[in-house]
């Protein structure tokens, strides 16, 4: 399994230097890509969805349909068309909706990190070489401090750019979850057939 991708040391270190005065308002992401991999690739597990359909005896109720007839089992196949069968095809589609929802929050956080690792590289050889001017005698601290924060302000602009992409992925992937989940508290809350009524058609004839 791929590692979780982290900031490199050196980058950690210039990115704790600038935000502890306010300078840079870069944050890195504290989510772990994997997470979401691992997740999205078992919701979308092809086993998951065998299992599912094995336990879908479709076969088997459209052959007892075809060979019964009566009110019990015109009672019978109502519920199963509006429970069981129908709870078995919406979840193995939810499944596989929510699989790419977690998928697209991996690609997403990958993404985002490998763009901030390089911009926060391309910003470290900046300050580095604004930094090798310090030692001469003539030189002005606080020229070289401006013009680094400057840089600064430059690479946080960008970001913000690439972040806002990021959040709308990760906001969208996460409202579809949250609509899912609606789905099985709904399956939960669907009732089994009144028994009562059930009973009615039975008896009258």
């Amino acid at each position: 399994m791929t590692e979780t991708i982290t900031l490199p040391g050196d980058l950690a270190d210039l990115v704790k230097r600038w935000t502890s005065d306010g300078a840079m308002k870069f944050r890195w992401p504290t989510d772990d890509e994997i997470n979401f991999k691992v997740s999205g690739e078992s919701w979308g597990d092809r086993e998951v969805e065998q299992e599912l359909n094995r336990l879908n005896p479709e076969d088997a109720i459209k052959a007892a349909l075809q060979k019964n007839e009566g009110p019990a089992i015109d009672a019978f196949a109502k519920y199963w068309r509006d429970v069981p069968a129908r709870n078995v095809t919406d979840l193995t589609r939810s499944f596989k909706r929510v699989s790419v929802a977690l998928l697209a929050m991996n690609a997403a956080l990958i993404a985002y990190k490998n763009t901030s690792i390089k911009n926060l590289s391309e910003l470290k050889k900046y300050l580095d070489d604004n930094q090798k001017w310090a030692w001469l005698p003539w030189s002005d601290d606080g020229a070289i401090h401006k013009r680094a924060v400057a840089m600064i302000g430059v690479f946080d602009l960008a970001d913000q750019t690439n972040l806002v992409k990021f959040r709308t992925t990760m906001a969208n992937s996460i409202a579809t979850i949250k609509q899912e989940a609606k789905l099985y508290d709904d399956i939960v809350k669907r009732f089994t057939p009144d028994a009562a009524k059930t009973g009615d058609k039975l008896t009258d004839e």
